[in-house]
């Protein structure tokens, strides 16, 4: 793998002000990459029995201030890469750096530690107080912060995944929903002020409003706060709309990579790999038996109607016909304008008292 270099070509016009990284694609130059990997390898359990090649030469790089998805099926190597991101482990053979810097001393490998967060798949695995207030102020009181910035830090996090401050602080952790975990445990990650948040499969066990909120959640966390964001992931569905930059690993190589458009043009490779496509993709993928050649970089189903050819209206009567007998017969299902029934929107929560929640 080769380093970035600057697309000086005097007569290139709008690219001149680029950065051209490894796999080809141009970046702003201010935009340079925040942490790197080239020509990582990696084995678990290295000289023992059950050793297992994780990496096999992995190349990618995380640009600050932008969403990078890392996506493949189950074994391909993406929890290696969390480690490997996090500090938790080092490679055994290529470079990793932070800031144009390798991660090979000690006081690097606490820098890097010290600026990427991970929320992981299940948040019970990270949420260990009684009371939400203790929790999310568990790292800036590990760091020894004063309690007046600690409590700061507490209250604008949790208020940056939309749970109040004064409602949620002295809330017993045992009895948050899942989607509220969820929060809970993104709220601690950002007390600790990373630069670089790792979301290992976010979405898992989310039903489809759930994972619509979280994305909307994320994209409001990179705008509000630049943060920069690695998205793991088995399937395109839920980030395809979200990320800049796609990885496709599978059996520890990069396989793939480009934008949302240039993932979904490979729609037939992705699917032998088990990996699920969006919606108007897998159709695209699907129709390819009867209408040969049709594309499958589509990101929405408007624009698949478009691309095999349907009137700009939408689809055909019959189709909008069941799709409106399918309103009726759910008509709260995704209204806004209908409200919940109030036992569902004011649920009533056991409450710790202010000494309990000690945050």
């Amino acid at each position: 793998m080769v380093a970035p270099t600057i697309n000086d070509d005097p007569g290139s016009g709008e690219d001149d002000d680029k950065v051209q990284d490894d796999t080809g694609h141009l970046h702003d130059i201010q935009a340079r990459p925040l942490i790197e990997l080239r020509d990582v390898r990696y084995t678990r359990l290295h000289n023992t029995p059950f050793a297992v090649e994780a990496l096999r030469g992995v190349s990618l790089s995380v640009f600050e201030g932008k969403v990078m998805a890392l996506v493949g099926p189950t074994k391909a190597g993406k929890s290696t890469v969390v480690d490997l991101l996090a500090g938790l482990i080092k490679p055994a053979s290529g470079t990793l750096l932070f800031q144009d810097t390798e991660v090979n001393t000690p006081a690097m490998l606490e820098l890097l530690r010290s600026n990427v967060g991970v929320v992981f798949q299940s948040p019970e695995s990270q949420i260990f107080e009684d009371t939400v207030g203790k929790d999310v102020s568990f790292g800036p009181r590990r760091k020894k912060v004063p309690l007046t910035e600690s409590r700061r830090l507490v209250r604008e996090s949790l208020e940056a995944v939309g749970l109040s401050y004064e409602d949620f602080r002295t809330r017993y952790t045992y009895a948050l929903s899942g989607g509220e975990k969820r929060r809970v445990a993104i709220a601690g990650v950002l007390a600790l002020q990373p630069r670089v948040i790792v979301f290992d499969e976010p979405a898992a066990g989310l039903d489809p409003r759930g994972r619509r909120e979280l994305l909307e959640l994320l994209e409001k966390l990179r705008k509000d706060r630049n943060l920069t964001i690695v998205y793991i992931s088995s399937s395109l569905e839920d980030v395809i709309g979200l990320a800049d930059m796609f990885y496709v690993l599978d059996q520890g190589r990069i396989v793939l990579n480009g934008t949302a458009r240039e993932i979904l043009t490979h729609g037939s490779e992705l699917a032998a790999l088990d990996i699920a496509l969006p919606e108007a993709a897998h159709i695209a993928l699907t129709l390819q038996e009867v209408i040969p050649g049709l594309r499958t970089d589509v990101l929405r189903l408007a624009e698949l109607e478009e691309v095999i050819g349907y009137p700009q209206g939408g689809p055909p009567e019959d189709n909008l016909s069941a799709r409106n007998k399918q309103t009726k017969l759910y008509p709260t299902v995704g209204n806004p304008n209908v409200p919940l029934p109030t036992s569902l929107s004011t649920p009533a929560f056991p409450m710790a008292t202010e000494e309990q929640a000690n945050d």
